[in-house]
């Protein structure tokens, strides 16, 4: 019985999870120098994934003599995915190792043994003899004596009386040359190869650890400037935001949340049938969370920020969609029912600055949490 391959299938997950760590991470490899890396990752990931999965899967049977069609193509897709693992593995350092270092095994011979040859030059014959171009070869071990000499494999025999697990015959173009040729591959060494690739993702988890402790240790120690105006404050920490964890993660949203709202201007707006100092504790509430964000930002670390703005329920969710595109028409229907009916002012109803509108009723829905302790539903809303 052939021992199985040996592949664990938690170490891709473990490198998966790793480069999913930070976003900031993703971010610096969607464009290196305009080539987006992070999507050679993925497909990386994915096919090492296939392969890790796969290969124990698949089910070798060398024993016997002579050629077996189902056992050739059953040998094809082995040879093939190892491939796909290698050269997935030998991408993924090509982005993520050291510039100007190739991968730790690129010069390896201890699998296969070949003098001429490293082991993955010498792969990638067997592959075109046993898998890819048994029918157009130009060597019979690997290294073409630039002759223009072809040769052509025959089907792939099973071990029989040879020391191989898998056999074939190779054959010369040149007429005067009708000697027949033997080449062999063992199954054994074919997972060795393989396992030693696939081992080699311990060592891209530790490069993509160290990637990011430099890159949290080079902003740590790189002091976040501090303004006394609220708005220059929020400017400073929006761009400290975007080449600290990217544009649109880490603190992005709430810092550009709270710029929107006080840039509202609450002056312009007439409030008689409303208590304006709702909307003033609510930016009061606001301004408090620049410290926290900052601090966090300094820090390198993504700690969440409760604005209190609490709800629940179909309706008020239409209503923040309405607030967000200005497009929703059942969330613009729910906003006027709680201006004509409910505890909003009937004096922003002719108000089309939707930043104003999003600042009266989050102002609203952060008193009505504080009071109530617990979300708030359009439903309690309308009955007050």
């Amino acid at each position: 019985m052939v021992k199985e391959i040996e592949m664990d299938k938690d170490l891709i997950e473990e490198f998966r999870d790793k480069v999913n760590e930070h976003d900031f991470f993703r971010i610096k490899f969607q464009n290196v120098e305009g080539k987006n890396y992070w999507n050679l990752i993925c497909s990386a990931m994915d096919w090492i994934s296939v392969a890790a999965t796969g290969l124990p899967n698949i089910k070798l049977n060398p024993k016997g003599m002579g050629y077996d069609h189902l056992e050739t193509l059953t040998l094809m897709q082995y040879i093939l995915t190892i491939d796909i693992l290698a050269e997935s593995i030998i991408q993924l350092y090509r982005v993520i190792g050291e510039e100007g270092q190739s991968y730790p095994l690129h010069d390896n011979r201890e699998v296969f043994n070949q003098n001429k040859l490293s082991d993955d030059k010498y792969f990638k014959h067997v592959r075109a003899v046993f898998s890819t171009h048994p029918v157009n070869l130009n060597s019979l071990d690997g290294v073409n004596n630039g002759e223009g000499e072809r040769f052509f494999a025959s089907w792939i025999a099973r071990q029989g009386f040879f020391d191989h697990d898998y056999n074939v015959s190779l054959y010369s173009n040149i007429p005067e040359k009708d000697k027949q040729h033997f080449l062999g591959i063992n199954i054994k060494n074919l997972n060795e190869y393989a396992e030693m690739r696939y081992g080699l993702l311990k060592d891209l988890i530790e490069k993509v650890d160290n990637y990011n402790n430099k890159h949290i240790k080079k902003y740590v120690d790189s002091p976040i400037d501090i303004k006394e105006n609220v708005l220059n404050q929020l400017e400073i920490l929006f761009r400290e935001n975007e080449i600290r964890f990217g544009r649109h993660y880490g603190y992005g949203g709430i810092i550009n949340y709270i710029y929107i709202m006080m840039k509202v201007d609450i002056n312009a707006i007439k409030f008689n049938d409303f208590d304006v100092q709702l909307v003033h504790d609510y930016r009061d509430f606001l301004v408090s969370l620049i410290p926290e964000i900052l601090k966090g930002l300094q820090e390198m670390k993504e700690i969440r920020i409760d604005r209190k703005v609490i709800y629940y329920g179909y309706a008020l969710e239409k209503i923040e969609n309405f607030l967000f595109d200005g497009e929703n028409q059942p969330g613009k229907s729910y906003l006027n029912a709680l201006i004509k009916e409910g505890p909003l002012p009937n004096s922003i109803s002719i108000n089309d600055d939707l930043s104003c509108l999003k600042l009266i009723l989050d102002s609203l829905l952060y008193c009505e949490y504080n009071k109530l302790g617990k979300p708030i539903t359009f439903e309690e809303m309308m009955g007050k």
